[in-house]
């Protein structure tokens, strides 16, 4: 669904309507789109550009190498959050739990060019295969492969980063229950995510974003402040 015309949009809402029989389907779409496309931008900036920013890039790695990694790891986010979103779709209940429709529909609006590559396929089984802690062990190692860089954001990324995806996911559902549950999960994680002035901490609409802190996937000094 990211950066893909408003046929391809509308498709998915097509498919998502047909399949589910409910009436809500274009903001379930439009809602998991804003969020999932804010997350992936969000991620990147933590796990690369931020990095970069304030450690640099090894002269020994090849500016081709930089940018292949990037790529790299934008696909392996964005698989990530196929298999997460999935989870939280099944777990909070908006899908059957014996359905793998939603995992199959949501890789191929998210990855339309890719879904059906071996590898693409190969690396969801992958994910789909273990339980959270193994999906974000799996997800962390991967990254840091494709990113050397990577290996100086604070490990507490990875533990907020799947709840910031079962946030989207809820909020794309209109389930403010299950979010508000995520969200505190997240704050017992690190309590310092709701001493923002700005935001306070809580909740956005899928798409937003509070500058001064980064919710709702914090900036690199906000996860390391003591």
């Amino acid at each position: 669904m990211s950066n893909h015309p408003d046929n391809s949009f509308h498709l998915a809402v097509q498919e998502f309507v047909a399949h589910s029989q409910r009436d809500d389907g274009t903001q379930i779409v439009a809602g998991l789109t804003a969020g999932l496309d804010r997350l992936a931008v969000l991620m990147v900036d933590r796990i690369a550009t931020e990095p970069e920013m304030k450690f640099g890039v090894d002269s020994m790695i090849m500016p081709r190498m930089v940018v292949s990694g990037h790529v790299a790891a934008g696909l392996e986010i964005e698989l990530f959050q196929v298999v997460e979103s999935a989870a939280a779709a099944r777990n909070g209940g908006y899908i059957s739990a014996s359905d793998d429709w939603y995992l199959r529909w949501l890789a191929k609006t998210r990855l339309p060019e890719r879904y059906l590559e071996p590898a693409v396929i190969a690396r969801l089984a992958v994910y789909r295969a273990k339980p959270s802690d193994g999906r974000r062990l799996a997800f962390e190692t991967a990254i840091d492969r494709a990113l050397p860089q990577a290996v100086r954001a604070p490990v507490v990324l990875y533990r907020l980063f799947p709840m910031a995806i079962e946030i989207a996911t809820a909020i794309a559902f209109d389930d403010a229950e299950g979010a508000q549950a995520a969200r505190k999960r997240q704050i017992e994680v690190l309590a310092n995510l709701a001493d923002c002035h700005a935001c306070h901490g809580s909740l956005l609409d899928n798409g937003e974003e509070c500058r001064q802190c980064g919710n709702p996937l914090w900036k690199f000094d906000w996860l390391t402040a003591e």
